[in-house]
């Protein structure tokens, strides 16, 4: 008989390591766009949809790797609206 399912089970990922790494991964790309943006102050998403452009900022997807993190945390940005 298999013994007792970790804590640290996760449905999606396997382990809650497994779960950190995605989670850190995305948190990496986060930090890039708040520093890109120059402020970790969140402004109100409908405010910022229906407001003007603002200043021009560059960031630099380098690989395939970070564009691919970044769709999986777009596509679940839009699962959860």
């Amino acid at each position: 008989m298999p013994g007792p399912v970790s804590d640290s089970y996760d449905p999606e990922f396997g382990t809650g390591a497994n779960a950190q790494e995605v989670t850190d991964a995305i948190t990496a790309l986060r930090d890039r766009a708040t520093k890109a943006l120059g402020t970790d102050e969140l402004e109100n998403i409908l405010e910022v949809i229906c407001g003007k452009n603002g200043r021009d900022v560059t960031l630099t997807i380098r690989n395939e790797r970070e564009l691919r993190i970044l769709r999986f945390a777009l596509n679940r940005a839009l699962e959860s609206i």
